[in-house]
């Protein structure tokens, strides 16, 4: 039986943050504002009585997604961790409210998935789920300061600096030979999030990580499409460029303090990274607008309602909004854009149980749509500016 059926709750209003920094309407105007207070609205009769969302364990195999055994619907740790990140996203706070409560059981429920090693996983989920849920613990902790959270967050950092391998990457699975490059700033972000609030992350760690992602962007005279970054920069059988990893990549630099070209070429050098022309920042933004549109137009393979849309643009909307710093009319313009193609996608429904609107998203891996719900909540209050780790 879904958890919390038919109780009433209270969403917060947006910030003045929310505001268009170029002096347009509002960016979060009024469709986006009550499309987030259905979904978050959807998103909240999932919750399962553990405190899970439930979701599909599986595996990619290329631009597919294969459900493991017993797979289809399980307590997912990565999944319910997006749900407590669009939840706080929101501004919404653990311990406050019918939602406060909520996230509370959510945390619950990942403290019991944190393995005595430290890996947050189970059911199936993997070092996806794993850097979520870090990811999830460390803004929850910054958010509380409780103990018990910061416990069970430097368990999760001490497993993922353990399990970075000789590439400077990580992969689907814990200490592997081979890195890629989407498993890889998953687990970057946790670890800059994780030491944004005060936990200890080794200095060498992100710098390995931050080579891996230099190595692995595709720069002039290369072979490739300059600006974009590899998959597996280390194994050129598996190379493919795409939108989503260049999201990736793009964060990935943000993440480490990189923000310009200029800055790229000074740590290239301090650090004898061996990459003759450097990644350009700007290529690759040109790149990653150029590819969003032609994702957006194609059906099927790789196109909206995939789950390469979201987790793309979860990543997208963190470079661009880095980028907004300095360059507010971009973010604006490239938010209103993925604002009003999220809102096209949006389904909804009348609850069976409760009679009130819901809405949802829809993605090609999720039964549920909790994934897909999740994800675009967090695109779309990225101008509340309510986590700390999206912050500029």
């Amino acid at each position: 039986m879904m958890a919390l059926a038919g109780v009433l709750f209270f969403f917060a209003a947006p910030k003045s943050s929310s505001a268009d920094p170029t002096g347009h309407t509002p960016l979060i105007n009024a469709q986006a504002t009550r499309a987030i207070e259905l979904g978050t609205r959807y998103l909240l009769g999932l919750q399962q009585a553990d405190g899970s969302w439930p979701s599909t364990a599986g595996k990619k195999i290329n631009e597919k997604y294969v459900e493991f055994e017993n797979g289809v619907n399980v307590p997912h740790v990565g999944v319910t961790s997006l749900a407590v990140l669009s939840l706080l996203a929101g501004g919404h706070m653990p311990g406050r409210g019918p939602i406060g409560q909520a996230m509370d059981r959510a945390i619950d429920f990942i403290f019991t998935q944190v393995q005595p090693s430290g890996y947050v996983a189970g059911y199936g989920t993997r070092m996806y789920s794993h850097a979520f849920a870090t990811l999830a613990l460390a803004e929850i902790y910054g958010a509380s300061r409780r103990e018990k959270v910061r416990n069970y967050l430097q368990d999760a950092v001490e497993f993922t600096v353990k399990s970075q391998n000789k590439t400077g990457g990580w992969r689907y699975v814990p200490f592997t030979n081979d890195s890629d490059m989407s498993v890889t700033v998953c687990q970057v972000v946790a670890l800059r999030a994780a030491r944004n609030v005060g936990i200890k992350v080794p200095r060498a760690t992100i710098q390995r990580a931050l080579r891996y992602v230099i190595l692995s962007a595709i720069t002039e005279g290369a072979r490739g499409p300059t600006g974009a970054f590899w998959y597996q920069p280390h194994d050129q059988r598996f190379n493919r460029p795409s939108f989503a990893l260049c999201a990736a990549g793009l964060t990935t630099l943000f993440q480490a303090g990189l923000y310009d070209d200029e800055s790229v070429k000074r740590h290239i050098k301090l650090h004898n990274i061996d990459k003759p022309v450097p990644p350009s920042i700007k290529r690759s933004v040109r790149y990653m607008e150029r590819e969003y549109l032609n994702i957006w137009n194609r059906t099927g393979r790789g196109g909206p309602n995939h789950y390469f849309y979201y987790y793309g643009n979860y990543y997208a909307a963190q470079a661009m909004y880095q980028l907004g710093g300095k360059d507010p009319e971009k973010w604006a313009k490239w938010y209103r854009k993925v604002r009003d193609h999220l809102l096209q996608m949006r389904k909804t429904r009348t609850n069976p149980r409760s009679g009130r609107a819901e809405a949802f998203w829809v993605s090609n891996v999720d039964k549920t749509n909790a994934y897909a719900t999740a994800c675009a909540l967090l695109i779309l209050q990225f101008p509340l500016d309510h986590l700390p780790i999206h912050q500029r």
